[in-house]
C-alpha cells in the first residue's frame, strides 16, 4: 500500500543531529535525517508511517558549520522559522548562520 505525500517535514538540528518531526498533528514522532535527504518516513516504534517531502533550510551547510564548532552537543540546536515547538517553548527560531555564530561567541565566556 502506497502512502500519499501530502505535507512536508521540516528539517531542524537537535543536539547536533538533523531531525524532522512528523508533520501529522496527532503524531509526536521525530526521525533522524541524513543531510540532503529528500523523503521523510515516520517509521520505527510508534511511527504513523507517513511519507513526506523534507523541507531543508536554504543554508543548511552554513547552519551546520555554525553549530558544529560548539563543544557541547546539547547546545547544537536550530529551529526553522515559526517552528511550533520553538514558539511554544520561547526558543530562538529561524536564525541565520551568522546569528548562530554570534550566539556562540556571546556564550563562549560563560561558565
Amino acid at each position: 500500500m502506497a502512502t500519499l505525500i501530502t505535507t512536508r517535514a521540516r528539517a531542524r538540528v537537535n543536539h547536533g543531529r538533523w531531525i524532522a518531526d512528523c508533520p501529522r498533528p496527532y503524531c509526536a514522532n521525530a526521525m533522524r535525517l541524513t543531510p540532503g535527504q529528500s523523503a521523510f518516513h515516520c517509521g520505527g516504534e510508534g511511527g504513523c508511517q507517513l511519507v513526506a517531502e523534507v523541507e531543508w533550510p536554504a543554508d543548511a551547510a552554513g547552519i551546520w558549520a555554525a553549530l558544529e564548532v560548539r563543544p557541547v552537543p546539547g547546545t547544537r540546536n536550530w529551529y526553522p522559522d515559526a517552528h511550533a515547538e520553538a514558539v511554544r517553548l520561547g526558543l530562538p527560531h529561524g536564525q541565520t548562520a551568522a546569528e548562530l555564530r554570534d550566539e556562540t561567541r556571546e556564550y563562549e565566556g560563560v561558565a
